[in-house]
């Protein structure tokens, strides 16, 4: 759900609003879009609204499940502890005597919860999360995620994994079937909507640095993705392991996964699974840092 509040708004910038919106009280719209579609009617927003002022309030991937964003107010959102809380202009006058009233336990409550969750999404972030996905074929523009699989490395080690198959729209190709052992029966059996799969992929990233082979490939369906469901791509660090061997590995016939981890000795199965492609990476990964 979005929920936006605007004042002095134009006739033409409530025009915009209704289109994608429905407007439930004087210049409060509430409703539901794509990210993209989001990011368009925000800019819109502040274009058209020299004078006036403008919120917006989202979903996102965070511990408060929602972002904020701001026209031309005075009150703004400021980061405490993790945590995003608006801060409003003081309107009454400090005491007299310059003594600092005690905090309420309504605020000191909300600092314990906000350093709670600081560290928690610290513990999150320590190591990074290698991810690797199965698509139905190459093109991200017309295929589809068949698989989508992470783990987080602490310390040098996996400490958790997490995998999950998606159920495609389209008929899985044969060859497809043949190179990850990925039929339909299984993903009717075992896969789920996409949208599910993903938010908890996004969920178990967290903060993290994120390491692949070939991100760019990956990227690619997972931005499509994420676009499709309305699901917000976290803002993280991206490592990607083929840049990297292509700077420090020389004596090899080409830098594909399988064929790095040869060269490093590293044994890999036969079929491409999206969770075995993430241990083969951080595997590599690890060779690759002791250069």
């Amino acid at each position: 759900m979005i929920v936006v509040t605007v004042t002095d708004c134009p006739p033409r910038l409530r025009g915009d609003l209704s289109k994608w919106l429905m407007e439930i009280d004087t210049g409060v719209y509430v409703g539901r879009m794509s990210q993209r579609v989001r990011e368009e009617l925000w800019k819109r927003i502040c274009g058209e609204l020299p004078r006036g002022r403008a919120t917006m309030v989202y979903p996102a991937q965070n511990e408060q499940r929602m972002e904020f964003r701001v026209h031309n107010t005075i009150w703004q959102p400021v980061d405490f502890e993790g945590l995003t809380l608006m801060r409003r202009p003081i309107t009454t006058r400090p005491p007299e005597d310059g003594q600092r009233r005690p905090p309420s336990k309504a605020a000191v409550s909300q600092m314990v919860q906000g350093k709670q969750a600081a560290r928690a999404r610290k513990e999150a972030r320590e190591g990074y999360v290698v991810i690797d996905i199965e698509t139905t074929g190459l093109d991200a523009e017309q295929d589809e995620i068949l698989e989508l699989g992470a783990v987080r490395v602490i310390s040098h080690k996996i400490a958790e994994s997490f995998s999950a198959l998606a159920r495609p729209v389209r008929p899985i190709p044969d060859e497809i079937t043949a190179l990850t052992g990925i039929g339909q029966e299984m993903v009717f059996k075992e896969g789920r909507e996409l949208s599910e799969g993903l938010e908890r992929f996004w969920k178990f990233i967290g903060e993290s640095t994120v390491v692949g082979h070939n991100l760019s490939f990956d990227l690619a369906f997972l931005r499509k993705a994420s676009v499709q469901t309305g699901i917000s791509m976290p803002r993280v660090s991206y490592c990607d392991t083929l840049r990297l061997a292509r700077r420090e590995v020389r004596d090899i016939p080409d830098y594909r996964l399988e064929t790095l981890a040869a060269y490093f000795g590293i044994e890999t199965k036969g079929r491409h699974r999206a969770l075995e492609d993430c241990i083969t990476t951080f595997r590599v990964y690890e060779k690759l840092n002791e250069n």
